[in-house]
């Protein structure tokens, strides 16, 4: 009897910057991943819909995308405050979307932080915008996608880290099929690109990649330990003692 083969569907988010500019605010880089098998979705997306009906029932603006670190700076939040009908607290809200994925979808998520401060590599940098980040998704997604074989992977393509000269979708295939030839593994892997506005499991993950960056910047658990026990593979490069 033959085996199903099981479908993943991986969707990837990341808080923080990797930049090396003097502009830069950001210490840390954060890119997680959460997956599911395929059929899951339809959970997370009637648990995202059921959440965020609730937001919209109270007045939260529909031009404004529901993201944590919004809900987070709520009360400081002078103008949607004012267009909620009842107080809002924003990270009770988060903590109810984390819990509610994690008892009803089970995901399974995946994150690499990055201190900043630690890359001495003056190559990388300095190098063009883009390839720092092209460069860590690379690392971050071939064990991934060599331990589950079967991926599908979802990300916003408006993120701030990418250039469209330095072809990330091209970059990250290429280091996927490298993997393959060199480890003699088949795989099979694809990209989809959906805006994070359009895309409920992007808007999940972002629950999830914000919770684990506040970990690592403000060493607030509060969030993080809602799921710590989903988290497969939590890598840090550039940390002291790493």
């Amino acid at each position: 009897m033959k085996l199903a083969i099981k479908m993943y569907l991986t969707f990837m988010d990341e808080s923080g910057g990797i930049g090396f500019s003097e502009k830069s605010i950001y210490k840390y880089f954060v890119m997680t991943a959460l997956t599911i098998e395929e059929g899951i979705e339809r959970k997370i997306k009637a648990i995202m819909k059921k959440k965020k009906a609730k937001l919209y029932n109270l007045g939260w603006p529909r031009d404004v995308e529901i993201k944590a670190v919004t809900l987070h700076n709520l009360r400081r939040n002078k103008k949607i405050k004012q267009m909620l009908t009842s107080p809002t607290n924003g990270d009770n809200y988060i903590q109810e979307v984390l819990i509610s994925i994690k008892n009803s979808c089970h995901p399974r998520i995946d994150y690499l932080a990055i201190n900043k401060d630690g890359i001495k590599d003056k190559s990388l940098k300095s190098a063009d915008y883009g390839i720092a980040y092209n460069l860590f998704a690379g690392k971050f997604l071939c064990p991934l996608v060599k331990e589950l074989k079967i991926v599908k992977l979802f990300a916003d393509p408006r993120n701030k880290e990418r250039h469209s000269k330095k072809h990330f979708e091209a970059y990250i295939k290429t280091e996927i099929i490298k993997m393959t030839v060199d480890d003699k593994i088949e795989t099979k892997f694809d990209i989809q690109q959906p805006y994070s506005h359009m895309n409920l499991g992007l808007q999940a993950v972002d629950f999830f990649s914000w919770s684990i960056y506040r970990y690592f910047v403000n060493n607030d658990s509060r969030f993080y330990d809602v799921f710590s026990d989903l988290i497969v593979n939590g890598n840090k490069l550039y940390f002291e003692g790493e």
